[in-house]
């Protein structure tokens, strides 16, 4: 048994950094590839343009000649 370094050659070191940047390179590609975009916010509800007899503001279309009388 050795207590000293481990030696390994300067050709095998170098080999395993390029496996190294190039497994890092590699998942980086997949990660910006899998990455979905994010959809837009959705844009608000345009001003209803319509016709008023009395000059008041148009009434909501959910609500539309519907009163509660009772």
């Amino acid at each position: 048994m050795t207590s000293g370094r481990l030696h390994v050659s300067t050709r095998s070191r170098n080999r395993l950094i390029v496996a190294a940047a190039v497994a890092l390179a590699g998942g980086v590609a997949w990660l910006v590839r899998t990455r979905r975009p994010q959809p837009p916010a959705p844009a608000p509800a345009p001003p209803r343009i319509g016709y008023s007899r009395n000059g008041s503001a148009p009434t909501p279309l959910a609500g539309a000649g519907t009163e509660n009388s009772r």
